[in-house]
């Protein structure tokens, strides 16, 4: 790998965020096509190597770089400190696809308990809770699309999320089919 391909792979991994071309451009102080075309070959590499690292291209000119989705629920309580709980994982998908719900709707159909769920969703800034009446308007955020790899637009955000969650549940089946073919 080359120093400037090197940069951008540094410049993904600690930002933790998604990159715009621009401003990875600026970190190698190169065009953006120039940058593109390295980050092109980077995702290129990622991919052939097969492993649980993928650079990913988003809307609107931006990079992440970030851990397989089909990867997290083997080791997705591993993450420091549990980014999500498994239930906060479920209302936050039921936001996803719902939006924009009312919390007093989601409450009505998930429980209480969801209420816990929405403060620390809002506290990771994943969703946006904006008042409403004696409710709130839960939609999701701009993070919470860059970071599961999704668009904004909600319409093509959501049927990206059915895809991911089939694609998932498909893996998952897959690996309990093979566990429990194998002697113990």
């Amino acid at each position: 790998m080359d120093e400037d391909m090197v940069t951008l792979e540094a410049a993904l991994y600690v930002s933790g965020r998604a990159l715009t071309l621009e401003e990875l451009a600026d970190i190698i102080g190169k065009s953006q096509s120039t940058a593109q075309k390295i980050l092109d070959n980077l995702s290129f590499e990622y991919n052939k190597r097969e492993g649980a690292l993928e650079v990913v291209a988003l809307p609107k000119d931006r990079y992440v770089m970030q851990l397989k989705p089909e990867l997290t629920p083997r080791v997705g309580k591993l993450i420091p400190g549990g980014l999500l709980s498994f239930a906060t994982l479920q209302t936050l998908v039921f936001i996803a696809l719902k939006q924009p719900i009312l919390q007093s709707d989601l409450v009505a159909q998930r429980g209480t308990h969801s209420y816990d769920h929405i403060r620390d969703l809002v506290d990771k800034k994943f969703i946006d809770a904006i008042p409403e009446g004696r409710s709130k308007l839960l939609t999701t955020t701009q993070l919470f699309a860059d970071y599961f790899g999704l668009d904004y637009d909600r319409v093509k955000l959501k049927a990206q999320l059915k895809f991911k969650m089939k694609r998932i549940l498909e893996d998952q089946g897959e690996i309990e089919g093979l566990e429990s073919q194998t002697p113990g």
